[in-house]
């Protein structure tokens, strides 16, 4: 068929469904902190990689000997652009992952005009084009997601777009895109309305299109409604997501989502071959908590992580293969050791890996595939480098619930460390205003601008706490070294005490109340009255070296948090021969407020002496 110009298809409209970006190809693989979160021989497996091994399974339609690993091109990788404005597909890298896989065995590679920004069906189309036809089999979609290409004219252009970029004249694998996104009015206008899926139905019958099938995510009454009407469209393959976890609890991570044994069951028995995707989960279940990684890895050492998730989703029969996103050598390769040949899980495995998916649901991760199709982000965020990072952090405890806790600091630091890293300043969650334009287009129907908001309020929370660490450490240090009494800090300015007692507290409190709210405070000595007026003043934090107990228990009832190096019963006074009046005084008062009227006659007596 004849070549078009790139720009003959909305080009915006692609790039507004999918983007990809450096830090999701490259620095998003590793972990929340600079080291990564495995080392590469602990993520995937060691050995060699044979070449005449490779588990295939045969399409009861048309006999296709097709590869149990699929080669999924959403992923390619990227390399700086020659003008320096953005990234391009690194065509090097591509055609040697491509020469690697089919070397190997594989011979089935799912693309689509919507992945890559647009430009994996041309990458793809460029490696491929360099081995005999009948080496490969090409698999790609009808993505015409965005309203403006539901027209039949607009949705025909992508399709033959796809033959000049893949440089074919006939597809092997086709499929409607992403069934279920919108529902069934999205069906209606993308495929049943303008014709189209009829005019692929007789694309099949001209020998354009060997296989007809779809993809599903979302509503299942599309997935039921197509599957209905089997009869009349003679369905050649579907492709679901499968996964250990999917299985049984794809309404835990996802509450639009299917279980997949739901999902396989009514394609098993219709006959429909099956294609899985997400058989990692967008990745998760090569990424799980270090408590995860040491259960698999007592069952298996020598294997990686991600192989007990393809053994599952190549275990069962109906299943022709089974993609995977392989940006790195090292991921294909391991890969192919896991399906060269496949072993399939015994029912005890199953059943490990049924009890792996319950632990794994424990830790509260967002259900984001890296799928990409939130991108690009009109305003500029990487949405899927943000969200992974969170959940890489999920997965090995550095997301601390509070400044208590234990590993607080650690974890604080790997991270906003491992954010800067991965994700460019400009591109981080907090310049997400909110406008939901990503929203439409997760296949998971993750609120994106919620959990992006959540994840930006987690990051100022425990960047005001590391601001907080460092000035308390200062005013500590002044104390102690200056000679005062009392140092206190509040809008980036120290102030320093030398009067004994409350007085200075006092007068603060009445002459300039605005310093004391939310401040920072470090003192020699607190009792109940100190206590009263800082929690009326509405500081923040305190440390003090003595506290009395009746100053703590008044603590204890406010938001203000205390550490301190020594409780004791009372305070003494200054000839230390008795208690101190002002806490004497106040000793039996229950509230700051009904204090402060004590304190201020106190005051008031001891200064009209002077």
């Amino acid at each position: 068929m004849e070549e078009k110009n790139k720009k003959d298809i909305n080009r915006r409209d692609f790039i507004k469904i999918v983007g990809i970006s450096a830090a999701t190809s490259t620095g998003l693989l590793y972990g929340c902190s600079s080291k990564g979160t495995t080392s590469a021989s602990s993520t995937t497996g060691e050995g060699e990689v044979p070449t005449d091994k490779m588990t295939y399974r045969t399409s009861p339609t048309t006999g296709d000997r097709v590869s149990l690993l699929g080669y999924g091109c959403m992923r390619w990788p990227l390399k700086p652009a020659p003008d320096g404005n953005g990234e391009v597909i690194d065509q090097d890298a591509v055609n040697g992952l491509i020469d690697y896989a089919i070397a190997h065995g594989v011979n089935y590679f799912d693309t689509s005009p919507a992945y890559v920004q647009g430009f994996s069906e041309k990458a793809t189309g460029i490696a491929l084009s360099r081995h005999p036809r009948d080496k490969y089999y090409i698999a790609t979609k009808l993505s015409n997601f965005s309203p403006d290409t539901w027209s039949r004219e607009a949705s025909l252009k992508m399709y033959h777009k796809s033959f000049a970029e893949l440089q074919v004249d006939y597809i092997d694998y086709m499929l409607l895109h992403g069934i279920g996104m919108g529902g069934m009015e999205a069906l209606k206008g993308r495929y049943l309305d303008n014709g189209i899926l009829d005019f692929l139905v007789k694309e099949r019958e001209a020998g354009r299109i060997r296989n007809l099938g779809f993809s599903y995510h979302g509503d299942i009454e599309v997935y039921d409604y197509l599957l209905s009407r089997h009869d009349e469209f003679k369905w050649d393959f579907v492709q679901i997501q499968l996964n250990y976890v999917d299985r049984k609890h794809a309404k835990e991570t996802n509450t639009r989502n299917t279980d997949a044994e739901y999902l396989y069951g009514e394609l098993a028995k219709r006959g429909i071959p099956a294609i899985i995707m997400e058989p990692l989960l967008g990745g998760r279940l090569s990424k799980l908590n270090d408590n995860l990684v040491a259960r698999l890895k007592q069952r298996r050492p020598e294997s990686s992580v991600a192989s007990w998730a393809f053994r599952f989703a190549g275990s069962f029969p109906d299943i022709l293969t089974v993609l995977s996103g392989m940006t790195y050598m090292e991921h294909l390769q391991d890969n192919l050791r896991t399906y060269s040949p496949l072993e399939p899980l015994t029912d005890e495995e199953k059943e490990f890996l049924e009890e792996t998916a319950q632990l794994m649901l424990k830790y509260p991760t967002i259900p984001c595939n890296d799928c990409k199709y939130c991108m690009p982000c009109s305003y500029g965020l990487d949405i899927p480098a943000v969200l992974l990072h969170y959940n890489r952090c999920v997965n090995e405890g550095n997301v601390a619930r509070s400044g208590q806790d234990e590993n607080y600091a650690k974890a604080r630091r790997a991270f906003l460390v491992g954010y800067d890293r991965s994700v460019p300043k400009l591109r981080q969650a907090s310049h997400c205003i909110g406008c939901n334009q990503c929203v439409a287009h997760c296949p998971q129907n993750i609120d994106i601008p919620k959990e992006l908001h959540r994840i930006d309020q987690f990051c100022r929370t425990i960047e005001t706490r590391y601001f907080i660490k460092e000035t308390m450490e200062e005013l500590i240090n002044l104390l102690h070294t200056g000679g005062y009494s009392c140092t206190i800090a509040n809008g980036g300015k120290i102030r320093t005490f030398t009067q004994r007692g409350v007085a200075d507290l006092y007068d603060l409190l009445t002459q300039e109340p605005e310093f004391l709210k939310g401040a920072l405070v470090a003192d020699k000595v607190v009792g109940k009255g100190a206590a009263a007026l800082m929690i009326l003043g509405g500081i923040e934090e305190l440390y003090t070296d003595i506290i009395s107990t009746k100053a703590l228990e008044l603590f204890r009832k406010s938001d203000v948090k205390v550490d301190f190096a020594q409780e004791v019963a009372f305070i003494w006074n200054r000839d230390r021969t008795g208690g101190c009046p002002r806490e004497t005084m106040c000793s039996e008062v229950e509230s700051a407020e009904e204090i402060l009227p004590l304190i201020r006659d106190f005051l008031e007596k001891i200064r009209s002496r002077k």
